[in-house]
């Protein structure tokens, strides 16, 4: 680690635990303070989730808004949203935009502190021997903590500095400057610290401490990262870093492939899904109203899925800061469409074309494979219709997903056409205005309750999902497919529940029988539609290195409707979207450290091409 950091995250522990802090009486808190008692050590143990990244915040997330899902208001700019400038390649490692690298490590120490001090800790207003039993769930939740905050960096980074403690601030030689370490010790690190937490932790909370990790969400966590360290990014990627190494020569990515880390991965979230479904765990199922047409009832399930709060699909989620009463996720400030009621200053975020057509259509096929839709002509309507083919006989999660003009789009308790045409209530005004660049609405994560209109703008909080079960059959499908060439038994039910729940019909029925590379496509194109808008695209893309294929035709710009088109004839069209291209070259596989924090660490080494 780096002096600089370290010093920062002394003076950090202080300033951001400030608010139970102000309890300790004296001028001057110390770290003792922070330990005097049971109370106080909780309130420290609550400082470190302050350090989490917020995966609610589009300005803040590494993936969220990064990928070519979606496409910002033709009017914004680079300089007040940092997705834009990730999409378009306008960072460098001297200006990373985005840096939790010091955020994590900071998060790490003041975990580590905690540990430290915990010994020291009298209770005040409990027996010894309850204390006992806190003090081993906050142990088991400390060392989560640091497991996550390595596995973020590992996500982002590729091979990281491992912290094994607390490191002080006049720490000198080894202590100060540390190397990064090959990928595959940094997995089983990381993997031994979840499994050290997952002896501690709860199987479950009561509703007043939701969020807070369990033994399914260290298993869940711990299963993605060997998915990740099986992919082809990280296993035996010579083509991409043969060079990448430590200044000592230590080579930090495996050359060789070894095909059974899919079968670690195939096990590791076989455990995941077995432990969460024996607490109760299963795929989401709406049953809020009565709905007789399943259709309806498949488009409600996955409209609602990532928003109902704290349902039964839901691992683990990002709950906000605990001061914040009523967080609202990010996508409503910026993806419902404007005009909602007169005057909505609303609408800026909308998905790209790309997006739309990767959906299914009713039969369960790509669009484009499906002999009973018609593709070429998928830009014109039928006579008597009044949007495109397009839109029309595609998969319930399209509708769920996608607000597109002339379909509906609900929210406040009400359901309303979307009118997206320029001059329209929901479409352009004009281009200096906040508007669907792409002519497309974001439907998912969007609570529909949630109640917008021209003078209210009160939305319904709910966990953003950091990981979920549906999420853990797809990769445990994805593994399998990798392993075997094939799907077990497991892996096809994985599946066929994950479309069933969608309303589409199995894998099986729909494509036959696929095998080899024909299945492996099959299923991550199903990860990229199950989970789409919810920070998984960009990441899954980069460990399949597949991002010269899936973002090739982004590089002038992403696509759409043209926006400005104020017919039918003028709007329905494949439109390059002016100023929203999508750059990716081999080195954005990996994320720039800050090169502040590689000039003063001699033993650390810059991600390749950066």
């Amino acid at each position: 680690m780096k002096k600089i950091l370290l010093l920062i995250a002394v003076i950090y522990t202080f300033s951001g635990c400030q608010k139970y802090l102000d309890i300790v009486p004296g001028d001057v808190p110390k770290i003792s303070d922070a330990f005097k008692n049971e109370n106080t050590a909780e309130g420290f143990l609550f400082s470190c989730y302050s350090y989490l990244p917020i995966s609610n915040e589009d300005r803040t997330n590494f993936s969220w808004l990064m990928s070519n899902e979606t496409v910002g208001s033709y009017h914004w700019g680079l300089q007040y949203f940092s997705f834009l400038r990730v999409q378009q390649g306008n960072i460098s490692a001297s200006d990373p935009v985005l840096d939790i690298w010091q955020q994590c490590y900071k998060g790490i120490r003041q975990c580590y502190i905690f540990l430290e001090n915990l010994e020291s800790v009298k209770p005040l207003t409990i027996s010894e021997s309850e204390f006992a039993a806190k003090k081993q769930a906050w142990t088991s939740e400390a060392k989560f903590l640091i497991a996550y905050f390595h596995f973020v960096l590992l996500q982002n980074y590729g091979p990281i500095v491992l912290q094994q403690k607390s490191v002080p601030a006049n720490a000198v030689g080894d202590d100060m400057f540390a190397a990064r370490r090959p990928y595959d010790e940094c997995v089983a690190f990381i993997g031994g610290l979840f499994d050290e937490a997952q002896s501690g932790l709860p199987a479950s909370y009561p509703a007043s401490e939701l969020g807070k990790p369990t033994k399914s969400a260290a298993q869940a966590l711990k299963a993605r990262m060997y998915l990740f360290a099986a992919s082809p990014l990280f296993n035996g990627n010579s083509e991409f870093y043969a060079d990448f190494k430590n200044a000592d020569g230590t080579q930090l990515i495996s050359q060789t492939y070894n095909k059974e880390k899919w079968k670690k991965a195939m096990d590791e979230t076989k455990k995941a899904i077995d432990l969460f479904e024996s607490t109760g765990g299963k795929l989401y199922v709406y049953n809020k109203t009565a709905i007789s047409d399943p259709f309806e009832q498949a488009v409600m399930n996955t409209r609602w899925q990532m928003v109902d709060p704290w349902n039964s699909e839901l691992i683990w989620g990002y709950s906000g800061r605990k001061e914040d009463a009523t967080w609202a996720n990010s996508f409503h400030a910026h993806a419902i469409p404007r005009g909602w009621k007169t005057g909505s200053p609303f609408g800026g975020v909308g998905a790209t074309l790309s997006t739309v057509e990767r959906f299914y259509t009713k039969n369960g096929l790509p669009p484009e494979k499906d002999p009973t839709f018609d593709w070429a002509n998928r830009f014109t309507i039928t006579p008597g219709d009044e949007t495109i083919k397009l839109h029309r006989n595609r998969e319930p999660r399209f509708y769920a997903y996608i607000g597109f003009d002339r379909g509906n789009y609900e929210i406040g308790g009400v359901t309303k056409k979307l009118m997206l045409r320029a001059g329209e209530l929901n479409g352009m005004a004009n281009l200096n205005s906040d508007h669907l660049y792409s002519g497309y609405a974001i439907k998912k994560g969007i609570t529909p309750t949630s109640n917008v209109t021209s003078t209210v703008f009160s939305v319904v909080a709910y966990p953003y999902p950091i990981i979920r079960l549906g999420e853990l059959y797809l990769n445990y499908a994805e593994a399998c497919a990798e392993y075997t060439g094939s799907l077990d038994g497991n892996a096809t039910k994985y599946m066929d529940d994950i479309r069933s729940r969608a309303g589409i019909p199995s894998l099986a029925q729909a494509n036959g029988s696929l095998t080899g590379n024909d299945l492996i496509e099959a299923v991550r194109r199903e990860k990229l539609i199950e989970t789409m808008f919810e920070g998984h695209s960009l990441y899954d893309i980069k460990r399949w290195k597949q991002g010269t294929k899936y973002y090739a035709d982004d590089k002038n710009g992403m696509r759409g409707m043209y926006s400005q088109g104020t017919t039918a004839a003028t709007f329905y069209k494949d439109y390059v979207l002016v100023g929203r291209p999508f750059f990716f070259e081999r080195k954005s596989y990996l994320y720039p450290i800050n090169q502040t924090y590689v000039n003063v660490n001699h033993k650390l080494v810059q991600n390749p091409g950066w």
